[in-house]
């Protein structure tokens, strides 16, 4: 069956789960389903969203905080009248899920991207559990999201559903894609680029990967950091690094860049500090690209890579840890090739993105 599906989603910046989006919006075009955004903060993805003939909504500038977001939410999904309405993330949740139960929607799916710690303070859990209490599926993207937000009273756990992320195998193909050239990044042909991919926020704990990276650097000559995304705390990231001697020279700040493959292609080893993860898109794609990983161990991180067989895991928090596990595999090529060959395999095994989306737009389908 193909109908319409709304999706909703708290922004159109460059993250994991709007990336999903745009995966999604592809797989609803292929399956015939006509699809619509509706979103809070606006991002460089609205242009590819558009680029998709897909209609996006604005539903309010001041998030949570404007009453009108939710009465927005509801005269949208009042006109166009989806089939499904599928929210992702903690604002999307909230307005999206009492929107779609007001206007009567005919199936509600939200999508649980992250081990969250704000389900441990109770008002918020309770706040949360009851505007998605009318949901007919709950979707979380790793087996450790579920119980997570299971043991935080989010859900019972026999009714969240676990589906992987999946990547596109064919896009993330490293015998296809054509290395970036990393040259205005300070990066020669000789070094070894070391590469931590995500928005500059908290959840991922870039202060960890520079105290890290300034550990390794002095005993790692040919070692080069770079530093892709934006975000807030940008600032206060570059102010850490130049009090940490990080210069120009060992460490750059790339900014947002989309062409992942060809990223992915070009760095030899890329790093995750997160303090906490759902299931990462982001390191779905470097395992599918044969890259060296090297992973805090949380959220469903240990559930997708095995410590000394498609990367390392060490502790969150701890620099000296993730200082020597990228040593490890910044010295040694044959341990990446190793590793990056074993990733490549997992992926292909579980988490390709076409077997994610089969089971995704079958529960559209199935429930209601």
């Amino acid at each position: 069956m193909a109908g319409r599906v709304l999706y909703v989603i708290d922004s159109l910046r460059i993250g994991g789960a709007e990336t999903l989006l745009l995966d999604l919006l592809d797989g609803a075009a292929a399956r015939g389903w006509s699809a619509q955004v509706a979103y809070f903060t606006s991002g460089p993805l609205e242009a590819e969203v558009a680029a998709r003939g897909v209609t996006a909504t604005r539903l309010s500038r001041a998030g949570l905080k404007d009453p009108r977001a939710l009465t927005r939410a509801v005269a949208l999904i009042r006109r166009w009248r989806p089939d499904v309405v599928h929210t992702h993330l903690v604002k999307s949740d909230l307005v999206g899920q009492s929107a779609a139960w007001l206007a009567g929607a005919p199936r509600r799916l939200l999508s649980l991207h992250n081990v969250d710690p704000w389900r441990r303070r109770r008002p918020m859990s309770w706040l949360w559990r009851a505007a998605t209490a009318g949901a007919h599926g709950r979707i979380a993207v790793s087996e450790r999201v579920a119980d997570h937000v299971a043991d935080c009273g989010g859900a019972r756990r026999d009714r969240l559903t676990v589906i992987d992320n999946g990547v596109d195998l064919r896009r993330f193909d490293p015998d296809v894609a054509q290395p970036m050239d990393l040259g205005a990044f300070g990066v020669g042909p000789d070094d070894v680029a070391v590469a931590i991919v995500g928005r500059l926020t908290a959840q991922k704990d870039h202060a960890n990967f520079l105290a890290a990276a300034a550990r390794l650097a002095p005993t790692a000559p040919r070692a080069k950091f770079l530093i892709v995304g934006e975000g807030e705390l940008r600032g206060a990231l570059e102010a850490q690094a130049a009090a940490l001697g990080l210069g120009p020279d060992r460490l750059r700040f790339t900014g947002a860049l989309r062409d992942m493959p060809a990223l992915l292609a070009a760095v030899d080893v890329i790093a995750f500090s997160s303090a906490w993860e759902g299931l990462p898109m982001a390191l779905l794609e470097a395992m599918a690209m044969r890259r060296a990983v090297v992973s805090t161990a949380v959220g469903g991180v240990p559930g997708v890579l095995r410590d000394g067989v498609e990367g390392l895991l060490v502790p969150a928090g701890d620099a000296a840890a993730l200082s020597a596990a990228l040593g490890r595999v910044v010295a040694d090529p044959a341990l990446r090739a190793r590793m990056g060959a074993a990733g490549r395999a997992a992926v292909e095994a579980r988490f390709s993105g076409a077997a994610m989306q089969n089971r995704l737009f079958a529960l559209y389908d199935a429930v209601g």
